[in-house]
């Protein structure tokens, strides 16, 4: 069954039973791209935790009317608020990270500018790039299965995205540096109470600079290790989340 995310108002007020119109980019995929026939049921999505599944009327390129035959919320959200501030990386990987930590269960994507980052200062707040990403967690969050879309926010620099995290929220930098405590270890001391939310902060290809260290810990983010193997940024964030979600989110239930 096909997956779409529409606006919040589409579905407003409407219960099963209720027709649902449908128009703009959605009624031409059906109609163009997938050439969907009245009967097929679709699944409708409007960010609020809610899966609406309907049954085709009527279909024609611009416009497209399906009548609601369910109302449900499943369990596909992640329980735990994961943000994930990530340095950008070179050419695209970033939209790769975004589409994996999308289908993994990360809340919010940050994407960041470092010392040793490979971007330009002039690329910070890209507004044509931001609607790429936009799209690409659209695109995640409808293949996986989940009822409400990542945000992604604007481009920030280190230092203003690092800040002290509130009461609740857990903050964590896998650093090549640290060798005393692994992200498994500070996990498990969080198991019996786990935070409501979880920042991870994931650097560049270069590694963080030793100032950019000193100024996270300062604001009270916990250094980790994510073992004795120098991982590629992409890597490093994707294996972070996971663990982060095994330990104390839904992945591990």
């Amino acid at each position: 069954m096909h997956r779409f995310f529409v606006p919040p108002e589409w579905l407003a007020g409407r219960n099963v039973g209720d027709e649902v119109h449908l128009a703009g980019p959605v009624a031409r995929q059906l109609a163009r791209v997938l050439r969907a026939r009245p009967g097929e049921h679709i699944a409708l999505l409007d960010d609020t935790g809610w899966a609406v599944e309907a049954v085709l009327q009527a279909l024609a390129p611009g416009a497209a009317t399906a009548r609601i035959v369910s109302r449900t919320i499943p369990p596909t959200e992640p329980r735990l608020e994961l943000t994930l501030y990530q340095a950008l990386p070179k050419h695209r990987k970033f939209d790769w990270i975004l589409q994996k930590g999308t289908e993994l269960g990360v809340s919010t994507f940050v994407p960041l500018i470092t010392r040793h980052s490979d971007v330009r200062r002039g690329e910070r707040s890209p507004d044509h790039k931001v609607e790429r990403w936009q799209r690409i967690l659209g695109e995640a969050a409808e293949q996986s299965g989940r009822t409400r879309r990542p945000r992604v926010l604007g481009v920030q620099a280190f230092e203003e995205a690092c800040e002290a995290p509130p009461e609740g929220v857990l903050a964590l930098m896998p650093y090549e540096g640290e060798q005393e405590q692994s992200l498994a270890a500070v996990l498990q001391r969080h198991a019996a109470a786990p935070p409501r939310g979880v920042r991870l902060y994931i650097g560049p290809e270069g590694g963080y600079d030793p100032q950019e260290v000193a100024w996270a810990r300062d604001r009270g983010v916990e250094r980790v290790s994510l073992g004795p193997r120098i991982l590629r940024a992409e890597t490093a964030a994707l294996a972070a989340v996971a663990i982060v979600l095994y330990a104390l989110g839904d992945a591990a239930s």
